[in-house]
């Protein structure tokens, strides 16, 4: 019972002493954190880490229209203030506001109530021309799955159907009348026509004729710098083949258009319902 009587004042004493720690200066309450030690205790490593992969940037300014377009069927798809998903070949449209996009590690997503968009940042070819894109596309419009490539606005005239860059022009503020030319439709939309029929489009003396394959159309039309307006569109009723390339065609005519002069002997017609590229014959 002694040696016990005389541990325990030795016991009462331990415990009672300062706790050995430099955040804490005894007593009670704790003082607050010591203003000293910085928190954190050094500026946290940059992210990500070296070594590791980085993100790859945009393919394209933010600012600036995206388009992307697609075989089987064939469909297009305009990404600006809008969301413009098009079937080509029954002229089904679906718009709806853009939103923010997603930023992923391989791309940007897209997601509305109708349509979402998936751009993977990855190079594509459309299977029917020479071009490559620099990006793949799905697109998913009311529960159906479209698949495709796409790029900023401006790479669909920046290189034509067999992938070559098209030279700029040296004065690109000149607007060449269109009036007593002869031109080639070598793409509507950004799908190349077959060589094998007549693709062609002329401007006479106020009136401009066209074929897209099949039926002749015709209308008059005012050229005022680089805006084209034809007047109503006539043309024969053949049935043909395939009517896509006339219904994309007509529509595109048929709209007020905006002739952008690639170089002298390459243009483009774009309107509201599409783009229409044209070399010199």
């Amino acid at each position: 019972m002694k040696r016990i009587s005389l541990l325990l004042p030795l016991a009462l004493a331990a415990a009672c002493a300062p706790i050995d720690d430099p955040y804490y200066g005894g007593g009670y309450p704790p003082e607050p954190y010591p203003p000293s030690s910085p928190y954190p205790p050094e500026p946290y490593p940059p992210y990500p880490q070296p070594g590791y992969p980085t993100p790859p940037p945009p393919s394209y300014p933010t600012a600036e229209r995206y388009r992307a377009i697609g075989t089987e069927p064939f469909w297009d798809l305009r990404i600006g203030r809008e969301l413009v998903f098009t079937d080509r070949g029954t002229n089904f449209t679906v718009t709806q506001p853009a939103p923010q996009p997603i930023i992923g590690f391989a791309g940007e997503i897209y997601r509305t109530p109708r349509i979402e968009v998936n751009i993977t940042h990855t190079n594509c070819s459309d299977g029917m021309s020479d071009r490559t894109y620099p990006d793949t596309v799905r697109v998913r419009v009311d529960g159906r799955d479209y698949r495709g490539c796409g790029a900023a606005s401006s790479f669909f005239s920046s290189f034509d159907e067999r992938g070559e860059p098209v030279p700029p022009m040296t004065d690109p503020g000149d607007a060449v009348p269109l009036d007593r030319t002869r031109w080639r439709v070598v793409s509507v939309n950004g799908r190349p026509t077959p060589r094998t029929d007549d693709f062609s489009m002329q401007f006479e003396d106020g009136r401009l004729s066209a074929k897209f394959g099949c039926n002749g159309m015709g209308a008059s039309y005012t050229q005022s710098g680089a805006t084209l307006d034809a007047g109503p569109v006539m043309g024969t009723k053949m049935a043909c083949p395939d009517m896509s390339w006339e219904t994309q065609g007509g529509a595109i005519l048929g709209q007020v258009m905006t002739v952008r002069m690639i170089d002298r002997n390459r243009v483009t017609l774009d309107s509201s319902a599409g783009t229409i590229e044209l070399v010199r014959s």
